[in-house]
């Protein structure tokens, strides 16, 4: 990948730079765009404030100026600078321009410092729009949002969970439901409302526990989906106390 198209694409948030390339985009090409584009906003801002300052202070009036220095001295005649600075400042475009200069700098030194590549900020924002509308796109695809279905067999050993939600959830997942661990056997397809089936079975005693999920059949009424809960891995059998403890911090 050239400096050129680096450049380039290092000014779009991964969301949409994964339409271009599937390849991580070089720092130098976030350092190259970030001072190109300060660069050429200060030289916009300064060529700016000159054409405005002669534009400004050839619409004043002389004999204006001259009676203020009279009557108030040469600091009234000295006010007149900053006001214009502080009014073009105001200006929609020098607020735009002052922007640019400050963002290229910040994704430059983020280039430099951190090797970090720093999208810029209003794509950065349109993708996060973006992704917000498409999660609730995809929220309301999967219809109203229902307590799970819950099926254990007699013999205690196997459990079925009808959801209306995925669960993340894989074959290394405990999953802790009413004081015991299963862990996750197969997936399967079904008809809505809860298209989603998890088949679990009970975790053997001397199986490795890597992380638990507490489970509850009323998560799937919830927003915000449940963490795992990270503990060190277990290869032995738990005492009853040990698993009460254990239970207890879920």
């Amino acid at each position: 990948m050239n400096i050129l198209s680096s450049a380039l694409l290092s000014l779009l948030p991964k969301r949409y730079r994964a339409l271009f390339t599937a390849y991580a985009i070089p720092c130098e090409g976030a350092l190259v765009s970030g001072i190109f584009q300060s660069v050429v906003s200060l030289g916009l801002l300064f060529r700016g404030y000159y054409a405005y300052i002669n534009a400004r202070m050839a619409q004043l009036p002389t004999e204006a100026l001259l009676k203020a220095g009279e009557k108030n001295g040469e600091s009234a005649i000295m006010l007149v600078g900053p006001l214009l600075v502080l009014e073009y400042i105001l200006h929609f475009t020098t607020i735009i321009l002052l922007f640019m200069v400050i963002e290229g700098a910040v994704r430059a030194i983020a280039a430099v410092g951190a090797r970090e590549t720093l999208p810029d900020l209003p794509l950065f924002l349109l993708a996060k729009l973006h992704s917000r509308i498409d999660a609730e796109s995809h929220e309301r695809s999967l219809g109203a949002r229902l307590r799970d279905e819950v099926q254990i067999d007699p013999a205690g050993v196997s459990l079925q969970i009808k959801s209306c939600r995925p669960k993340q959830w894989n074959q290394l997942t405990t999953v802790s439901h009413d004081g015991q661990f299963y862990e996750l056997v197969s997936e399967q397809k079904a008809q809505a409302p809860r298209p989603f089936v998890y088949l679990l079975r009970k975790k053997l005693p001397t199986a490795v526990i890597r992380g638990i999920y507490a489970y509850d059949p009323d998560e799937a009424l919830q927003t915000k989906s449940r963490r795992i809960f990270p503990c060190r891995p277990v290869r032995r059998s738990l005492a009853p106390q040990q698993r009460s403890n254990l239970q207890s911090k879920i």
